[in-house]
């Protein structure tokens, strides 16, 4: 199984290395709260949910809906 911590890691490494700054610390709106955010060069705005093998991955379709950053 994958770590939580290294995939979040890689996920705003990835994102960094294309421009983008990003925060990997949850935000919240309303009942939806998501893992992180990327902001990139142009103000777009990327809303970053991370999941494991046992979590509901329609759910997190749904917080990232929900959240549109």
């Amino acid at each position: 199984m994958t770590n939580e911590r290294w995939l979040k890691w890689a996920i705003a490494r990835h994102y960094r290395s294309h421009g983008f700054r990003v925060s990997m610390k949850p935000v919240r709106v309303g009942n939806a709260a998501v893992d992180g955010i990327a902001i990139g060069p142009e103000g777009e705005r990327i809303a970053i949910e991370v999941k494991s093998p046992r979590d509901d991955i329609v759910r997190g379709v749904g917080q990232c809906y929900e959240r549109q950053v």
